[in-house]
């Protein structure tokens, strides 16, 4: 289980980096957001889906 700092320093290197820049255990993290509920959710869904 990842600790808040994590998840949130997954969203700031995706949204401020790109997708690309993500390793695949970071990769994976940001899509266990993603399937959240709320603004860390919706956060991720923003920088996966590029809207």
């Amino acid at each position: 289980m990842a600790t808040k700092e994590q998840y949130e320093a997954v969203l700031v290197k995706a949204e401020h980096a790109g997708l690309g820049s993500l390793s695949k255990q970071e990769l994976d993290l940001l899509m266990r957001i993603y399937r959240e509920t709320g603004s860390r959710g919706n956060r991720a869904r923003r920088v996966v889906d590029g809207k």
